[in-house]
């Protein structure tokens, strides 16, 4: 994925490292990369920001995703993930893990204005590619949402955590598995002028034209 400059040791670096693994106490399977790829308020370019992995990458917990404005939008393009799990042949419960086609996950996304819930929805993800024990995903559904469609005036959070299943065997009886990246929230604001603002600021623009051609 062009998101990383070099994705084989960032797999080795975060397969490693306890803290980007959020998804059990079990080492043998954990989350390399969520990453979204944004269209951010009057730009016309992807920005990139992630929950986990890429550490070039702004987090999406804390991230100012800006102001929007009359006719901007807040545009969730995509959202790449990578996940792992680690059959390594043990005897216990937690040492046989594994990812396959029937695996999945959804990118959840919710958006609030303080204590009052917006919307909260689910966005199917779909496995793009395999590469050992790891699995890339990318949006299924929702691709180019404008998070902030609809919205009043007002600040708002916005808050990303994707869901996975994997396999397990323990010794007796194979399983599904839940676990999850846990979540990131970040900011944005909305602040569209209503049409009676539009309104008074022609107005005013016509007044200040008429004052200049009389001082001519």
């Amino acid at each position: 994925m062009k998101l990383a400059a070099n994705r084989s040791s960032l797999s080795m670096t975060l397969f490693v490292c306890v803290g980007f693994i959020t998804a059990g106490a079990s080492a043998d399977f954990g989350v390399v990369e969520a990453t979204g790829a944004f269209q951010l308020p009057g730009s016309f370019t992807t920005t990139y920001v992630s929950e986990v992995g890429v550490p070039s990458n702004a987090r999406i917990q804390g991230f100012d995703f800006g102001l929007v404005l009359t006719g901007e939008t807040l545009s969730l393009q995509n959202f790449y993930f990578e996940n792992y799990a680690y059959n390594n042949a043990g005897n216990g419960a937690g040492t046989n893990n594994w990812l396959n086609s029937n695996s999945t996950a959804f990118l959840n996304v919710i958006i609030s204005e303080g204590a009052n819930l917006i919307y909260n929805t689910n966005y199917a993800l779909k496995q793009t590619a395999v590469n050992g024990n790891n699995r890339n995903w990318d949006m299924a559904t929702g691709t180019n949402t404008n998070l902030a469609a609809g919205l009043a005036n007002g600040a708002y959070t916005a808050t990303f955590n994707v869901y996975y299943t994997y396999w397990e065997y323990d010794g007796a009886n194979v399983s599904s598995k839940n676990a999850t990246t846990g979540p990131s929230t970040g900011t944005f604001s909305v602040l569209i002028p209503a049409p009676g603002a539009f309104a008074l600021l022609g107005m005013a623009g016509l007044v200040s034209r008429r004052r200049r051609n009389e001082l001519a």
